[in-house]
């Protein structure tokens, strides 16, 4: 059977979970992204002298009813 094609513009956190969601429901998606690497906001960049450090870190939050630590576990970034 053919697989269902998705193409996902953008490698940031939404991005990459939508693939992430696409792959467990028998998509086959394509995640194009403008940058050198994934994670968008996630990630550290420099501008001007500064260093912004978008951590991933700051999404997780410290407590584990919170959703985005749900969210991380159910995608399987976290670990116990």
């Amino acid at each position: 059977m053919p697989s269902k094609r998705l193409i996902i513009i953008g490698a940031g956190v939404a991005g990459l979970s939508a693939g992430i969601y696409a792959r467990l429901n028998g998509f086959d998606p394509l995640i194009l992204e403008m940058h050198r690497i994934p994670g968008g906001l996630c990630t550290a960049w420099k501008r001007k002298g500064y260093t912004f450090d978008g951590a991933v870190r700051y999404l997780t939050s410290s407590y584990a009813n919170a959703q985005p630590h749900q969210l991380w576990h159910e995608l399987g970034i976290l670990t116990d």
